[in-house]
């Protein structure tokens, strides 16, 4: 159907829903009172507004005849959106429409994945950058901690003296301060992984949305989980990271450690899957489906931790002999799928 239409349509159709989300989304985050038990409903449904929207302008860049007019159709709606609507609204979603064009268009490259994601991932930047801009990380963590004080302090037993009272809410507050001095550190890393998942999920979806449309995209042909293996070049970033760490200097050695964190990370999946692989071949279905669960429940941080190990040591060594042009005997793996 949409190979009919004109190739301008799509755009200004995504336009037209785009502003109408938009103005949505101003009304429930700016503060105007939605009348009745409809507003909390309303306000749920538009917490995947901007998610929705980078999906929608990815899928009409794939879908359009011309990168022209997908371009075109998202600076009409900058513009009219900056006229009418408020500019915070009008920032955070124009990140998530660039966001979706960018989607769109590494998806038609063919990119490999890790490129496809820190695109899409550096198009989402810009308005975290702006969000710290407006409220910075130190003030967001005040508030955070005053919310927790404010909670403990509601929760102090009734009979408790108000000595008791100060003493308990000192001391979370030190707690606390040390927990926002490790969180304002780490900041970095946790919103680059948050980035890289939100575009890993935007690449997905805009993947799903247009395959039913008439308009197939290849995809990265991944193997199966057993076969996963992250770039080498992350070695070289940890490497990088550790190197940083042991400067002990100021700002320098804080780059270190988030480096060495998003790197430990990305090589943890690579870990993991040497793990699944093993598990594959030692025990039944059965075997593997309580093996993860009590490991997942139980000891979730030794997993992560023996995935960051072997995701290097596998690097290095080729555990599984990916590299060796010896193929994983998949079929021994399937098997044990029906061992009980």
């Amino acid at each position: 159907m949409l190979k009919s239409w004109p190739g301008y349509l799509p755009p200004l159709v995504a336009a037209a829903v785009t502003l109408i989300l938009a103005a949505a989304f101003a009304a429930v985050t700016g503060g105007s009172e939605v009348p009745g038990p409809g507003g909390g409903v309303l306000a749920l449904l538009l917490i995947p507004v901007p998610l929705g929207v980078a999906v929608l302008w990815g899928s009409v860049l794939v879908t359009g005849r011309s990168d022209r007019f997908a371009l075109a159709g998202a600076l009409v709606w900058l513009v009219v959106s900056y006229l009418l609507l408020p500019r915070d609204v009008v920032w955070q979603l124009a990140a998530n429409v660039a966001a979706g064009l960018m989607a769109g268009r590494v998806l038609g490259l063919r990119l490999r994945l890790d490129a496809a994601l820190v695109a899409v991932a550096l198009t989402l930047l810009p308005v975290i950058i702006w969000s710290v801009g407006e409220i910075s990380v130190d003030e967001q963590l005040d508030l955070v901690k005053s919310e927790m004080l404010t909670v403990l302090e509601d929760n102090l037993p009734a009979g408790a003296s108000e000595e008791q009272r100060a003493q308990a809410l000192a001391e979370e507050s030190r707690n606390l301060d040390r927990m926002a001095e490790l969180a304002a550190r780490i900041y970095p890393f946790v919103i680059g992984m948050g980035l890289l998942g939100q575009a890993g999920v935007i690449l997905a979806l805009v993947w799903f949305a247009v395959r039913p449309l008439g308009f197939p995209l290849p995809g990265w042909g991944w193997p199966p989980f057993a076969r996963w293996r992250v770039p080498f070049y992350l070695v070289w970033m940890m490497v990088a990271g550790i190197g940083l760490l042991l400067t002990r200097r100021d700002g320098w050695e804080d780059a270190g450690l988030n480096l060495v964190l998003l790197t430990a990370g990305l090589l943890s999946v690579q870990g993991i899957a040497v793990q699944w692989f093993v598990t594959s071949r030692m025990l039944s279905k059965t075997g593997r489906l309580l093996y993860w669960l009590v490991m997942g429940v139980f000891f979730a941080p030794l997993i992560l931790i023996s995935g960051v190990v072997l995701g290097l040591v596998d690097q290095w060594v080729d555990l599984r002999r990916l590299g060796t042009g010896v193929e994983t005997d998949e079929r021994k793996i399937d098997d044990t799928d029906d061992m009980e």
